[in-house]
């Protein structure tokens, strides 16, 4: 270090290893979550025949073989022949057909790995994100357990046990505590509505071999999304602001700032980069990319920084050139499979309300539950959709009053980004996909919204001071 003393010199490195240390120990723990998550995806693939004999697989393959040229899906329509650019996609078909040709249980090894990939892309964007140990390993564990089984009915029962145990608050605390009880029960009534995945990755993503374009596409753009939080990351500081008594103390799960070297600033922004072209030859999906690499930003404004706007301006001329690539290789008129997936009406505005309005379908129902008569009310119905759409509500009151703040705006902000295309489109599984990684962070941000509600609930009354004497004891005497 020019201009620093040794002895100084050595005392920052000291401090620069011991705040690895500490960072290490504090992270090591919740890496074990993907590590699960990743025997437990490998230990229940699907090795079976049932994968090849896939119309749309087969034809696949078909093409792959009659042509025998990778590089020439980089200048043309992909296998399928419905207008869609996807080279790097394909390339995966190429591989596996190249080494293991007829081999089920092989193709369905592939599908895992880029699952098991996704999962790793997910801990290590939320890790740079929240710079939070357990949202970022609860969160994985959530995304990577949606691929083995359906977690509703399970969450959705903790969730709606939590409510009930919201008003045992009221019973020891009488009406003062009759607020924090109700709020809980409707956080959690809600929490309940969203514990279940938007689908099951199980089949869709990895037994069905053509569910690999959306999973190859969700690791680029994690791996470009983490790329460029981390380089914000590490280059911004925090803008200072004036403590206060409620603020946690500086020295609790701090980091020490590190300012990295120039060649590994450009190692990170070549790999955002990198990754987005990736995505948007993997998938179409990924046009929505350079719009969440901006909403990190606004993610990491939230947080308190202040992040670099420029990069920004490269991302979306990566999308400029891709979209000009595209409309040279590929016909600019919809195909007879595009025609038949374009969809518009209810559906669009269902799903549409599931992104971006949370609890507006279930307000929705309870209106034509209503429509029956009073009646209704005899009913569970109306009582749990109305719970729901008030715990919409709720839920956005007590994390927005929390840290979970940008957390919780963030992750629900970029999951509806990220699926906002695929509306329009006849529903399928995978299209969900890369939007549930940011839906289970979301998930998590609720339940932790509602567990300090509920202990806010339980916890025992406070007392009341006795009065302070005047002057208090000990005190000068005023003039």
């Amino acid at each position: 270090m020019a201009g620093v003393r040794p002895r100084q010199a050595c005392r920052c490195c000291a401090q620069g290893t011991r705040a690895t240390i500490l960072t290490v120990k504090r992270w090591l723990p919740w890496l074990g979550v993907p590590v699960v998550v990743t025997v437990l995806l490998f230990f229940f693939r699907l090795p079976s025949a049932g994968p090849l004999k896939d119309t749309d697989t087969t034809a696949l393959l078909e093409a792959i073989q009659k042509r025998h040229a990778p590089l020439s899906w980089f200048t043309g329509d992909w296998p399928l022949g419905n207008h869609f650019y996807r080279p790097v996609s394909t390339l995966i078909f190429e591989l596996d057909q190249a080494l293991h040709p007829g081999n089920p249980a092989a193709f369905g090894l592939t599908n895992v790995v880029l699952a098991v990939l996704c999962v790793w892309g997910v801990f290590w964007l939320f890790r740079e994100l929240t710079e939070t140990p357990w949202m970022t390993g609860l969160a994985t564990g959530l995304f990577g357990v949606w691929h083995l089984w359906d977690t509703g009915p399970i969450l959705g029962s903790v969730c709606w046990f939590m409510a009930c145990v919201g008003w045992i608050g009221f019973l020891r605390g009488g009406w003062k505590s009759l607020v924090p009880a109700a709020l809980a029960t409707f956080v959690w009534a809600f929490t309940a509505t969203q514990a279940a995945p938007v689908d099951m990755f199980g089949w869709r993503v990895i037994g069905w071999l053509p569910g690999r374009t959306a999973s190859t596409m969700t690791v680029f753009a994690l791996a470009a999304l983490a790329c460029y939080a981390r380089y914000e990351r590490l280059t911004t500081r925090p803008v200072l602001k004036q403590p206060t008594a409620l603020d946690v103390p500086a020295t609790k799960g701090t980091e020490v700032a590190r300012d990295p070297s120039p060649l590994a600033r450009g190692l990170l922004l070549t790999g955002a980069l990198l990754g987005t072209a990736l995505a948007l030859a993997s998938y179409e999906q990924a046009v929505m990319l350079p719009a969440l690499l901006l909403g990190v930003a606004v993610w990491m404004m939230l947080k308190g920084r202040r992040p670099h706007w420029w990069p920004h301006v490269a991302f979306w001329l990566v999308l400029l050139g891709y979209l000009a690539v595209r409309a040279k290789f590929v016909p600019n008129s919809a195909s007879g499979y595009q025609l038949q997936q374009f969809r518009n009406g209810p559906g669009v505005k269902m799903v549409l309300a599931d992104y971006f309005l949370p609890g507006f379908n279930e307000s929705s129902t309870l209106l034509l539950t209503l429509s029956g008569g009073v009646l209704m009310w005899l009913t569970a119905a109306p009582w749990t959709l109305s719970f729901s759409a008030l715990g919409n509500v709720a839920s956005w009151l007590t994390g927005w009053r929390q840290s979970l703040r940008p957390h919780l705006l963030g992750s629900y902000a970029l999951a509806a980004i990220a699926f906002l295309p695929m509306a329009w489109l006849q529903p399928f599984g995978h299209y969900h996909y890369w939007p549930s990684a940011f839906r289970a962070l979301y998930f998590v941000c609720l339940f932790a919204a509602g567990l300090k509600v509920l202990a806010n609930a339980v916890s025992l009354p406070s007392l009341q001071a006795p009065p302070r004497q005047s002057p208090a004891p000990g005190s000068l005497l005023r003039p």
